[in-house]
């Protein structure tokens, strides 16, 4: 954690689990909730940082949810 100068450890723990869900990575998700956990951040902190993790996830979704139904409504037309 020397790395961070203006970032706490929960910070990047937390920030460590929301990457993890809007990255797929199981593994990554388990070693940052764990660590997140032992370093004093609450459960309730944890799944803030799950659900943002899922926003973050859910946004190139749904642009390409939406692409798709653009490109099949073009070639009705």
């Amino acid at each position: 954690m020397e790395n961070f100068k203006h970032l706490d450890s929960k910070t990047i723990e937390l920030a460590g689990i929301a990457a993890s869900i809007a990255g797929g990575c199981r593994p990554c998700l388990d070693f940052h909730f764990k660590k997140a956990i032992e370093i004093g951040c609450t459960p309730e902190q944890a799944k803030e940082a799950i659900e943002l993790g899922k926003m973050i996830k859910q946004r190139p979704i749904k642009d390409i949810y939406e692409q798709a139904e653009k490109l099949i409504a073009q070639s009705i037309q």
